[in-house]
């Protein structure tokens, strides 16, 4: 870093030196056009492109090969990294399949539409403006839908049986969203206009962006839950039932807590509390194992098969708990950030 001051110039032009080292090194010379940038966050860019997010209107992948699972990670990586408009080419020409993913591709990203669909080539376009886009709300739907997945889940206890179709449909919701967060993400970082275009700065961007990973995670997990806990639960009676279902109650409520943490700048002690929380989930999910495996007077009456599907779901609750935590931390680092505006 080096300090300069402004001159002013004329009537009322500044202007402002560059060491001549950082010009040469960037192949800068005197009667150079630059073109300068202000953003709402206080920097001022100096650049020699005209835009600084030129290089994310579009790419061109080229397909090699049969496999559609291959344009299902080509479309969704180049979405996920900010480009507007994604265009497959063929070696020779895409296959039924794989044209039937990448159409699929399209209904699970959000604001894309098929701009060619054809065997020679197939290309999706976003046409959902930044400006319109508000992460913090897409932070917020997300919240809902990761704590709607985990009490749906809970339903899968004792003789009730849980919609999986629709935690699925849950879970699936909860990635686009996610992926749409990601995109926004990996765009702020090659153009600072994205910043200013989302009204966010960078810490909070970043914050938002692992909270929303964290609970696309949390939906996810919330249908092993569910498939796990309807198949065994009668084997470890009422009593333990009743103990499980508590923790995912306990754990929907402190994902809540923890995303509201983010979302609404909540203190370093509130955020403590929030963790003081999660650690106290974690000790009644290890007493409950205690109680089933350790106890000579538990009522465990399942098979060897049901004692390994009541420790898998103990373990995914307790990764549930902990992808909460990650939350948790999140909004206590935030705490604790410098205002550097």
């Amino acid at each position: 870093m080096e300090t300069r001051k402004l001159q002013q110039v004329g009537g009322g032009t500044y202007t402002v030196s560059v060491p001549k080292r950082w010009a040469v090194e960037r192949g800068l010379d005197a009667g150079t056009e630059v073109h300068l940038y202000a953003h709402a966050d206080g920097s001022i860019v100096v650049r020699s492109s005209e835009r600084d997010d030129a290089a994310l209107d579009g790419i061109g992948l080229d397909v090699d090969g049969d496999d559609p699972a291959l344009v299902r990670r080509l479309l969704r990586a180049a979405y996920a990294t900010g480009y507007v408009r994604v265009t497959l080419t063929p070696h020779e020409s895409l296959t039924d399949g794989q044209l039937h993913v990448a159409r699929e591709a399209n209904r699970g990203l959000v604001g894309t539409e098929i701009a060619a669909d054809a065997a020679h080539g197939f290309a999706l376009h976003n046409v959902l403006e930044t400006a319109d886009v508000s992460v913090r709300q897409t932070v917020v739907q997300l919240r809902f839908v990761a704590r709607s997945a985990l009490s749906q889940a809970a339903v899968a206890f004792g003789d009730r049986d849980a919609d999986l179709e629709r935690l699925r449909e849950r879970a699936e919701e909860a990635d686009r969203l996610f992926e749409m967060v990601a995109r926004h993400l990996n765009r702020s970082l090659v153009s600072m206009a994205e910043l200013d275009r989302l009204g966010v700065d960078r810490p909070a961007l970043f914050d938002y962006y692992v909270t929303a990973r964290e609970l696309a995670t949390i939906a996810g997990l919330s249908v092993t839950v569910a498939q796990t806990a309807g198949d065994f639960s009668a084997a470890i009676g009422d009593r333990f039932v009743a103990d499980l279902e508590s923790a995912v109650d306990d754990a929907e409520e402190l994902v809540a807590a923890a995303a509201t943490a983010v979302l609404e700048e909540a203190t370093a002690t509130d955020a403590h509390e929030l963790l003081t929380d999660r650690d106290e989930v974690i000790v009644a999910l290890d007493d409950v194992e205690a109680a089933v495996f350790d106890d000579p007077d538990s009522r465990f009456e399942g098979t060897a098969t049901d004692a390994r599907e009541l420790t898998r779901l103990l373990d995914v609750i307790a990764r549930t708990v902990d992808h909460a935590g990650v939350i948790g931390t999140t909004a206590m680092r935030a705490a604790m950030r410098p205002d550097l505006t």
